[in-house]
């Protein structure tokens, strides 16, 4: 941006690009859209040398990124958010340009006849659920693959019977308002009318997977950009002492959060190259291990006091990121 002679804002004359007296920068806006595009494009997705230190640092030695970052050496990596963004932006591209879908439902069907009597007996018990069509012979179980080609997806047209039964616990949603309190009405009705579109996407999703995926792609970012200030928030429960001020913990969540899309990118290639993802559960466990080596480098606490809270920290995010995928999921199906 040009630098203009005096200071736009008090007038003195200005000798650099801020100003000495307001501390102002000094920059000419009277740009074209695309310039001012194109400027915010490369300070967002500008790669310099500081590129290649920061991933240095935040793959090989797990949370010295965090520790110099939040010690002062700033200006030779790039700002943690950036770095959340730009990672997040690749894990959703790959998706696109691969032509993978992170979810899809899967259905098989077992005949009851050609299974052992005691496998034959327990599907017998089964009975009609999200998860499982009942029919007078044979059991339909519907199960959910991540990281699926898009050639490999299965496009199922229900029968009249499936149709019943996928939709059967649509009468457990309906609302008997007589008895009801007049002001608890008008939420009765709306849980019913988005428990009915969630059952009308689900029963799209089944029928043509790829479906659901668009409205995921909507909705996990913006639970991600939630679970950073969750986890941050966890963090400083579980090192109240020493004092630990929140933006370090904060820093911390979100380069967790950064090499944890930066994992997802890896599978989603992976599913694309070799047509499985057969690696998730490896990647589950090497992103325990990093964040439990993260933890004793960032923290400086003991190997047996970073496991406790290691352990502790993951038993209760395990519980906030399920519950928030089960509303992130329930979101996207009434979507579809």
């Amino acid at each position: 941006m040009a630098v203009m002679p005096e200071c736009a804002n008090c007038g003195t004359a200005l000798s650099g690009p801020y100003c000495s007296n307001c501390g102002q920068k000094a920059s000419d806006y009277h740009r074209p859209f695309w310039w001012i595009l194109g400027e915010f494009l490369d300070s967002v997705f500008g790669y310099d040398s500081r590129t290649f230190r920061t991933i240095w640092l935040l793959f090989a030695e797990p949370g010295e990124f965090t520790r110099r970052y939040v010690a002062g050496e700033r200006a030779s990596m790039l700002p943690p958010f950036r770095l959340f963004v730009i990672a997040s932006v690749v894990f959703f591209l790959t998706l696109q340009l691969t032509g993978i879908a992170m979810v899809a439902f899967k259905m098989e069907t077992l005949s009851l006849k050609d299974l052992p009597p005691a496998a034959a007996e327990e599907l017998k018990k089964e009975k009609a659920n999200g998860m499982t069509i009942v029919d007078d012979e044979k059991r339909t179980v519907v199960s959910m693959d991540f990281f699926v080609p898009a050639d490999q997806i299965q496009h199922v047209k229900l029968t009249k019977e499936q149709r019943r039964t996928v939709l059967a616990a649509e009468d457990a949603f309906k609302v008997d308002a007589k008895d009801a309190d007049p002001d608890e009405v008008g939420w009765l009705h709306w849980i019913q009318t988005k428990a009915k579109r969630v059952q009308d996407g689900y029963e799209r999703a089944l029928a043509d997977p790829i479906k659901l995926n668009g409205p995921l792609n909507v909705w996990l970012p913006r639970l991600m950009l939630f679970l950073v200030p969750i986890f941050a928030l966890l963090l400083a429960i579980m090192h109240w002492w020493p004092r630990v001020f929140f933006i370090e913990h904060l820093v911390f969540s979100t380069h967790i959060h950064t090499v944890v899309f930066v994992a997802l990118s890896l599978l989603a290639l992976s599913a694309a190259i070799l047509g499985d993802s057969g690696f998730m559960g490896a990647v589950w466990l090497i992103l325990a291990i990093y964040l439990w080596m993260a933890m004793y480098r960032v923290y400086g606490r003991s190997w047996w006091l970073t496991s406790i809270k290691f352990m502790a920290l993951l038993m209760v995010y395990s519980v906030i990121l399920s519950v928030g995928m089960g509303l992130v999921f329930v979101m996207a199906l009434s979507e579809v």
